[in-house]
């Protein structure tokens, strides 16, 4: 039997952008067709930056694999060819693309790829790692400048990773498709995956359900994009990912449920009653997620929970508050609202936050303390629907640093 060719091409994602989000990184150890695939990072276009080959190693342990990667720059082994027909799936990671195809032209790595690929072993990269495997790409190689590059063209077209991630990408694209320095293509937003099977493009996924692709053409001299929308990944299992507008109903829903089936053993009938069963307010939702900081409990494509936290500067210091945590019983007691409470502390210390406060409910009150909150004065209430609701101020010292 001869086995299929795949290619599976990141517009941006999967461990080096999204550590927390491993859809991507899952979907393409599962084309290998092993029960514990042999991946192979290969970093040449980062010039084997040793950060992009520990977040590497970091994010694939914890996954069913056996995790190596191929050096250029460090003389990693002499056998290139015998190194990469060992292996089930080949990721390449980002950075300069024309650097990455003069050195695996000059070290006989594509020539070993390709045996691979013909052999079966999956392709998949990210942004360089997309790029590099058609027959041009949209690439920022030369510094201050996207421009087209003749790459491999094992795959027809063009292609143009991060386009909504960076603001260049898609007036760029369009300007090399009308002055015909590149062909016709596909371009893909962050989060989004083309997976070509026998250089035919089969599907299309993403690790977050808003994302989209496009394919790219010229219309009486003038581009045009037709818009496609992705398989969604998140539906096959649990996971914790930012928010998306489109969640917004689904996060009240969460919100009502984990206050009715969790908080009622802790409060009375009459806070449940006002604090747990508000009516939906889009406005409100959407512009949380819009201008703050929100994660997700997936679990099966239902959001089964969620947090809230906001950063903002007072009196001439950074400062957060976390507005909410809170989970449904159907994900309780799996490490899940740590986890939130782990990016949130993460996300803090990047900004140089000072201290986080918030308001905890009777029921997580000891939740937080394990986390290292601290209480910061007595029992208060808060009115909700002209109902007085039970709860504790608590904070924590986040950066000790200057700001």
């Amino acid at each position: 039997m001869v086995a299929s060719r795949q290619i599976i091409a990141l517009g941006g994602g999967g461990f080096s952008m999204e550590p927390r989000n491993p859809l991507l990184d899952l979907y393409i150890l599962k084309q290998s067709g092993r029960e514990t695939p042999k991946v192979c990072f290969i970093g040449t276009a980062s010039g084997d930056a040793q950060g992009y080959i520990d977040r590497f190693y970091s994010s694939f342990k914890k996954l069913n694999c056996v995790p190596t990667h191929l050096s250029l720059f460090r003389g990693h082994t002499a056998e290139i060819e015998k190194f990469i027909l060992d292996q089930d799936v080949l990721y390449v990671g980002g950075g300069n693309t024309r650097n990455l195809l003069t050195l695996w032209k000059d070290w006989g790595l594509d020539t070993a790829i390709r045996k691979a690929y013909e052999r079966g072993t999956v392709l998949a990269g990210i942004s360089a790692g997309s790029i590099c495997w058609f027959e041009q790409g949209v690439t920022d190689s030369v510094p201050g400048q996207l421009s087209s590059l003749r790459c491999l063209g094992w795959l027809k077209g063009s292609n143009c990773p991060h386009y909504d991630g960076e603001a260049e990408r898609r007036p760029s694209y369009h300007r090399l498709l009308k002055s015909g320095e590149i062909l016709q293509g596909l371009a893909t937003e962050d989060g989004v995956a083309a997976h070509y099977v026998n250089e035919e493009l089969k599907d299309l996924v993403s690790s977050h359900p808003e994302k989209k692709a496009y394919s790219l053409n010229l219309k009486k001299g003038e581009p045009v994009e037709v818009s496609h929308s992705p398989k969604y990944l998140g539906g096959e299992v649990l996971l914790v990912r930012r928010a998306a507008i489109q969640d917004a109903e689904a996060i009240h829903r969460a919100h009502m449920k984990s206050i009715q089936e969790v908080c009622s053993k802790d409060h009375s009938f009459d806070e449940i009653t006002a604090w747990g069963h508000r009516p939906y307010r889009k406005e409100q939702r959407t512009s949380s997620i819009k201008n703050d900081l929100v994660w997700v409990i997936e679990d099966h494509g239902t959001i089964e929970g969620f947090g809230h936290l906001k950063i903002f500067e007072k009196d001439g210091l950074k400062c957060g508050h976390i507005f909410g945590l809170y989970l449904t019983p159907k994900v309780l007691c799996k490490s899940l609202g740590k986890a939130i409470v782990d990016m949130m502390i993460e996300e803090m210390k990047s900004a140089k936050v000072k201290k986080v406060t918030l308001e905890s409910t009777i029921t997580a009150q000891k939740f937080y303390r394990k986390m290292g909150f601290v209480d910061d004065g007595s029992q208060i209430t808060v009115e909700i629907g002209g109902t007085a609701v039970r709860c504790y101020p608590m904070k924590m010292e986040i950066y000790q640093g200057e700001n």
